[in-house]
């Protein structure tokens, strides 16, 4: 069995946390057959930029053992009339995939829940993958407490 501990991820967590977000691409490219260029430079650099806002926080999840990095998250604040004002969105959710099932993605979101508290958000909102797909992150997250209320769409400007 796997223990881990969560903790939150500072600037001096930039390189495992660039590594593990990397990683979560790579799995989406394979998924999707995209051939999306991943550039792990530019994914530190922009979660230092996001950790400097204090409406942005991410947790690293690491092996007790090994000390090695094993799962990560990020939440940040959106604003919505619809949502009541702020509310938080968890942008990223990564668990080694070795390592899936055992409580570490629970666990994760557990700690953003909190952050999310200590702000004041209401409600936290993930963006949710093709059901047909990807029915085990579905259930993932309605087994701890999401419920279903579509998906989004985006443009990039």
């Amino acid at each position: 069995m796997t223990t881990f501990t969560i903790k939150k991820a500072t600037k001096d967590d930039s390189g495992l946390v660039s590594k593990l977000i990397c990683e979560l691409l790579k799995d989406l490219n394979e998924r999707s057959g995209s051939n999306f260029i991943i550039d792990s430079s530019k994914v530190e650099n922009t979660y230092i930029e996001l950790l400097s806002r204090d409406n942005f926080a991410g947790y690293i999840a690491e092996n007790t053992l090994t000390n090695e990095a094993i799962g990560v998250i990020t939440i940040a604040q959106a604003t919505a009339i619809y949502n009541g004002g702020d509310f938080g969105v968890i942008t990223e959710l990564y668990v080694d995939r070795n390592l899936r099932s055992v409580g570490i993605g629970k666990s994760l979101i557990k700690n953003a829940l909190e952050f999310a508290r200590v702000k004041g958000w209401k409600k936290i909102e993930v963006g949710a993958p093709n059901k047909t797909e990807w029915p085990r992150t579905i259930e993932f997250y309605k087994k701890n407490g999401f419920e279903e209320k579509g998906l989004k769409l985006r443009i990039s400007i």
